[in-house]
């Protein structure tokens, strides 16, 4: 840490690794094992949220709404723009807010998990807690979101590694060979 700003100091071991990507395209299990493979510390900004509301996701979002949820999500951006040396799985709408990504890109670089609607779909066909893919078609609704972010992903990655087809562990390892060829790590 930079005793002056309090930020991580500009090396590779101290800069994050932040994974953004639609849910369900394995920001938190290809993080974990990335996580170890890099010898970094893992941390999922869902999971600390819903730690600190005492409530899952969806909870949240019925309860206190979307709005409140995302002022969360902007919160622990700027709590994680002062750390180092952690894979930071981020929630699947995080890339919404231009704030969040100038907040956790003080830290550390974006990579875009990217998959196929049909490769979300599979990941997420029996999952009930999610709530924007709520009632309906689950796979015209995850193409329609998928397309309306998909932009926004591209843009405001640092790297963008394609997971369609893959297992974990092969994801991780591809993330971290990129990374490595990138000397990122």
């Amino acid at each position: 840490m930079n005793e002056e700003n309090g930020r991580p100091e500009n090396n590779k071991k101290g800069k994050n690794i932040i994974l953004v990507g639609f849910m369900g395209c394995g920001k938190t299990s290809i993080g974990r094992r990335l996580a170890r493979l890099c010898e970094y510390e893992f941390f999922d900004m869902d999971a600390e949220i819903e730690k600190r509301n005492g409530m899952r996701v969806s909870e949240i979002f019925r309860e206190k709404g979307e709005a409140a949820f995302r002022q969360m999500e902007t919160d622990l951006c700027a709590e994680l723009s002062k750390t180092g040396g952690l894979v930071i799985a981020t929630g699947g709408g995080v890339i919404k807010n231009a704030e969040n990504m100038r907040l956790l890109k003080l830290s550390g670089n974006v990579l875009y998990i990217k998959a196929s609607p049909e490769h979300i779909y599979n990941n997420l066909k029996n999952d009930r807690t999610r709530p924007l893919l709520e009632g309906g078609d689950k796979l015209k609704k995850i193409k329609a979101l998928m397309e309306e972010r998909r932009p926004m992903y591209e843009s405001r990655s640092d790297i963008i590694v394609e997971v369609t087809g893959m297992r974990t562990p092969r994801a991780a390892y591809a993330i971290r060979d990129e990374l490595e060829r990138m000397n990122m790590i």
